[in-house]
C-alpha cells in the first residue's frame, strides 16, 4: 500500500514525510535516520504484518545487519509512540496498530471573536441530555458544526443507559428533566468510577448561584446558562475536551508505569523469576552528567521491558537500574535473558565513540546486565494502600533470583540460575556468547536466624 499524503496523523502523532519529522502533541521528537525509515516503512504497510526480513531490507538496503539492530529501533519507537503502537506478531514480524485520527492539537483561541470557523481543536464523542426537543436539536446542531460526533437523550434514565453502554468524552446535561433529573444523574455519576471519566457541562435556565454551586459540588466540570451563547459553547466544550484528553493521557502514562497484576492473590506452583540489574551503576554515574545517566537508564530499561514483553513475561518490580519479571515458562525466561544480554551489548556499542579521541578512547560506561533466574512456587497479586498500589511477587524463588543476580554482579555480569532451570537449559540453552553458570546453592543459617546462600562450584 503506497502513501500519497506528505503528512500522516494518528491522534497526537503526526508524521511529516517530506520533512522527515515526527511530532507528538505538536512537539518535534528526534528520531535517527534509521528510526524514521523504520517508522515510515511500518506506517506505509500498516494494513498488514511486515516481516523482519522485509524491514531489514527496506531500512538497511544492501547491508548485512543483525536482527538485534531492528529490535533496538523498534524499542526506541515504542518508547516515543507508546508500547501499543507497534505490535509484535510472533514468528511473523511487526505491525503498526494506531488508527488514523484527527490532526495535531490546535490551541483554544483566547479571543473568541477572532476564532476561525471550522473544526474544533479536539474532536469528541458528545452526549446531549435535554428533554426540550428544540434546545436539544439546537445544541446537537451547534456541536455537529464544530465537527463533534453527537448523540442525544431526552431524559436522565436514557442518558444514564447510554453512558453505561458506550464511551463518551463529554456530556451536556440539562437539570430539569423528567424521571431522573440532572442533579440525580450527577449524584449517580459521583458514585461510579467509569462515569466520572466523562466530562460534564451543565446547561440550565435556573437562575442564581445555588444550582451552579450544587452542580460543581457533585462533580460537574462547567455550567452554561440558557439560552447558550454559541461562542461560549464552543470555548467551554473545547476546554473540557482538552482537560479530558490530558487526563486520559496521564491515566495512560500511569498505567504504563504500573505493570498489570492480578487483583487477587494467586499461588503459582511453577513460575520462573528473572532479576536483571546493572553490574556497576555507580561507575555509570561517575563518568557522565546526572541527566545523561538517567536518559541512558531510561533507554536501557525500555530495551529490558521489551525483551520481557516479547517473551510473554510481566515486569513485577522496577527501580531504574534493576527489574524483576515473572514468567510462566522457564524457556521463555531464558530467551528473555539472552535478549537482554545481546541488546545491552548492542546498545553499548551504539553509545560508544566511533574511534579514539586525542589518541585515547573516550570512557563510555559499559552496560553489563547481571541476571539471576530461579524457578519454583510464588505468591503474586496486588498490594494496595489508600495512596498507592504495587505488584507483589514473593517466595523462595524471588530470594534466590535476587541473590543470584547480586552474585552475578560481583563477577563480570552474565547469567546465574538455580537448578530448577536445568531442564529448560537442556531443552534449548542460550548461545555461548552469554555466560551461563548453573551453581549449586548452599544455604547458610546466619546468627540472627536469617538465611543466606553461598555458591559451590558447578560440576564439570
Amino acid at each position: 500500500m503506497g502513501m500519497q499524503a506528505s503528512s500522516l496523523v494518528f491522534g497526537p502523532i503526526e508524521l511529516r514525510l517530506a520533512e522527515r519529522r515526527l511530532l507528538v502533541d505538536g512537539q518535534p521528537v528526534g528520531l535517527g535516520s534509521r528510526g524514521f525509515d523504520l517508522l515510515r516503512a511500518l506506517v506505509s504497510k500498516r494494513d498488514r504484518v511486515v516481516s523482519k526480513d522485509e524491514l531489514l531490507d527496506e531500512v538497511w538496503p544492501g547491508l548485512v545487519v543483525e536482527e538485534n539492530n531492528l529490535q533496538v529501533q523498534i524499542s526506541g519507537l515504542r518508547r516515543v509512540l507508546g508500547t501499543q503502537a507497534i505490535a509484535t506478531v510472533a514468528g511473523l514480524g511487526y505491525r503498526f496498530t494506531l488508527a488514523p485520527g484527527p490532526g495535531p492539537a490546535v490551541a483554544v483561541p483566547t479571543d473568541l471573536h477572532l476564532a476561525p470557523p471550522g473544526t474544533a481543536a479536539r474532536i469528541g464523542d458528545v452526549l446531549v441530555a435535554d428533554d426540550n426537543r428544540v434546545n436539544r436539536l439546537l445544541l446537537c446542531r451547534s456541536l455537529e458544526l464544530l465537527g463533534h460526533r453527537v448523540h442525544s437523550a431526552d431524559n436522565g434514565h436514557q442518558a444514564l443507559a447510554m453512558l453505561r453502554a458506550q464511551r463518551y468524552d463529554l456530556l451536556l446535561l440539562d437539570l430539569a428533566m423528567p424521571e431522573l433529573d440532572g442533579f440525580g444523574l450527577l449524584q449517580l455519576r459521583a458514585g461510579d468510577a467509569a462515569l466520572r471519566e466523562v466530562a460534564v457541562i451543565v446547561t440550565s435556565a435556573l437562575d442564581g448561584v445555588g444550582p451552579v454551586a450544587r452542580c460543581i459540588e457533585l462533580g460537574a466540570d462547567d455550567f452554561l446558562h440558557k439560552p447558550v451563547d454559541p461562542w461560549l459553547l464552543r470555548a467551554r466544550v473545547e476546554s473540557s475536551l482538552v482537560r479530558k484528553q490530558r487526563q486520559d493521557q496521564l491515566g495512560a502514562a500511569l498505567r504504563r508505569l504500573q505493570p498489570s497484576a492480578p487483583a487477587q492473590a494467586s499461588h503459582l506452583a511453577d513460575a520462573t523469576i528473572l532479576v536483571a540489574r546493572l553490574r556497576d551503576p555507580d561507575a555509570l554515574a561517575r563518568t557522565q552528567p546526572p541527566q545523561d545517566t538517567l536518559d541512558m537508564l531510561g533507554n536501557w530499561c525500555t530495551l529490558m521491558f521489551d525483551a520481557v514483553a516479547a517473551h510473554r513475561g510481566e515486569v513485577t518490580q522496577f527501580s531504574g537500574d534493576r527489574l524483576m519479571a515473572l514468567f510462566a515458562e522457564p524457556q521463555a525466561a531464558l530467551q528473555a535473558a539472552q535478549d537482554m544480554a545481546e541488546v545491552s551489548a548492542l546498545f553499548h556499542a551504539e553509545r560508544s565513540p566511533a574511534g579514539p579521541a586525542d589518541g585515547a578512547a573516550a570512557a563510555t560506561p559499559v552496560l553489563t546486565p547481571a541476571i539471576g533466574l530461579a524457578r519454583g512456587a510464588v505468591l503474586a497479586g496486588t498490594a494496595t494502600t489508600a495512596r498507592r498500589a504495587a505488584w507483589v511477587c514473593m517466595g523462595a524463588p524471588v530470594e534466590r533470583a535476587e541473590w543470584l543476580a547480586a552474585e552475578c554482579a560481583r563477577r563480570d555480569g552474565g547469567l546465574l540460575m538455580d537448578a530448577g532451570l536445568k531442564p529448560a537449559l537442556a531443552a534449548g540453552p542460550p548461545p555461548s556468547a552469554v555466560p551461563v553458570l548453573v551453581p549449586v546453592l548452599v544455604p547458610v543459617q546466619l546468627a540472627d536466624g536469617s538465611l543466606a546462600y553461598t555458591v559451590a562450584p558447578p560440576p564439570l
